[in-house]
């Protein structure tokens, strides 16, 4: 490695470890190495800025968001609320196996886990702890149901790893359903189990006539996933413009139907979404120029000549990479893991005849289970201030539900046809 490829590394590193956003420290030392090492002009460092996020897939990014943080105000959270209660909230720890339907579902049509738990958080968590939950366990659900809603379709992360790597973001979405119904179905094993040792009071049964009420009133909430999904996968749009569908749907029932919304509303939801995306595509930025110097340094290459030398199994190597990446995200959050380090495997994936979606689906669950592990995990730290509770009561009581998570990756890994079967069949 020459002088100026140490210079740049270096200031990555100096940059991380006083605290600079990682979007700066990334493009920085990048920049060093592109223009001293590489040759690159620097007049033409905007030019490649803008090329790293000219990409008609990232698109659908915002408008997934938006779509989000417009549900969140559009008063269709109550009947969904209600709705799972009805059907399922008699059951023991009912009131917890309903938060995480209702978490799954919100994944379907919101796509980000920071939205999704900004909802359960504000809607559920106060239901449950009414209901005799304590305050803690209900948090702990609120925090890992939430990162349901970046595994099940649309996923911000799939869209950003599809559109980094170009792997086919609509194979990415029907991969996750697979592994993020599993997931849900074991922990709501595990509240069901803990609801009982606990002897978590029961809330009481739903009469018929209320059960048909509160299903008609959510109608409309339910259609979005078909309308969205469906639109998608039958071939009638691409996932940019479903993203742009879902948007235009929300606003519809968020105005004509359950009438919640406001302008004011639309106003702070694209403050939000312009916010966050810009965030992201920052972030992205940063990514692909350090991406840029990793492959020029040869990194890449040097991992797969590694992996192969060593002779592995795919599954030996997938599952070597799943513990790699399941003890980084104690110290990284899911974005860089997303940008950075995912790409940096696969080459090697792909050598060991492993599909780019199988692994991009298992490496990102792999990211968003990190999305909760101390002492980063972000999602920790926003859900302290919405659930009210301290951050390592969270934690503590959030260890069952990611160690269901794990297990599901794992039978995931295991079993291909969980995330592959749907993907095999509408290939």
């Amino acid at each position: 490695m020459e002088w100026i490829e140490l210079i740049g590394m270096g200031l990555v590193v100096v940059l991380f470890l006083t605290g600079s956003p990682l979007a700066i420290a990334f493009s920085v030392g990048s920049i060093v190495v592109l223009t001293g090492a590489m040759g690159f002009p620097i007049p033409n460092v905007a030019q490649l800025f803008f090329s790293s996020i000219n990409s008609y897939s990232l698109l659908a990014m915002p408008f997934f968001i938006l779509a989000g943080n417009l549900l969140l105000r559009s008063g269709g959270m109550v009947p969904l609320r209600d709705f799972m209660a009805a059907m399922v909230g008699h059951w023991p720890g009912g009131m917890a196996v309903a938060t995480i339907i209702f978490a799954a579902f919100l994944g379907s049509i919101s796509g980000s886990a920071a939205a999704c738990l900004a909802i359960i958080g504000t809607v559920m968590v106060p239901i449950l702890v009414k209901s005799g939950y304590d305050r803690p366990f209900s948090s702990g659900i609120a925090v890992t149901a939430a990162e349901l809603g970046m595994l099940i379709p649309p996923s911000l992360f799939f869209i950003i790893f599809g559109a980094f790597n170009r792997v086919s973001i609509a194979d990415l979405f029907m991969g996750g359903i697979g592994p993020g119904v599993l997931s849900a179905f074991l922990m709501c094993l595990v509240a069901v189990f803990i609801s009982r040792r606990r002897k978590y009071q029961l809330s009481p049964k739903a009469s018929l006539q209320v059960r048909w009420q509160t299903t008609v009133r959510v109608i409309p909430i339910l259609l979005m996933p078909v309308i969205v999904l469906g639109g998608i996968y039958s071939g009638i749009f691409s996932p940019t413009q479903a993203a742009s569908i879902s948007v235009l749907y929300t606003l519809i029932i968020g105005f004509f139907i359950y009438r919640k919304l406001t302008v004011s509303d639309l106003t702070d939801s694209l403050v939000s979404t312009v916010r966050l995306s810009s965030m992201i595509y920052l972030m992205y930025i940063g990514g692909d120029l350090f991406g840029k110097t990793l492959g020029y340094i040869g990194l890449p290459q040097l991992i797969s000549e590694w992996v192969i030398s060593l002779e592995l199994e795919a599954i030996s190597f997938l599952i070597v990479v799943e513990l790699l990446l399941l003890v980084m995200g104690f110290f990284f959050s899911s974005i860089p893991m997303v940008v950075i380090v995912l790409p940096l495997f696969l080459p090697a994936a792909m050598e060991l005849g492993i599909d780019p979606v199988f692994y991009g689906v298992l490496s990102i669950f792999c990211s968003l289970i990190g999305e909760i592990t101390p002492p980063m995990g972000p999602q920790l730290w926003i859900a302290a201030p919405i659930c009210n509770e301290r951050m390592g009561a969270i934690a503590r009581e959030a260890w069952p539900f990611l160690g269901a998570q794990v297990v599901a990756l794992f039978l995931t890994t295991a079993f291909p046809q969980i995330a592959m079967y749907l993907v095999d069949l509408m290939r």
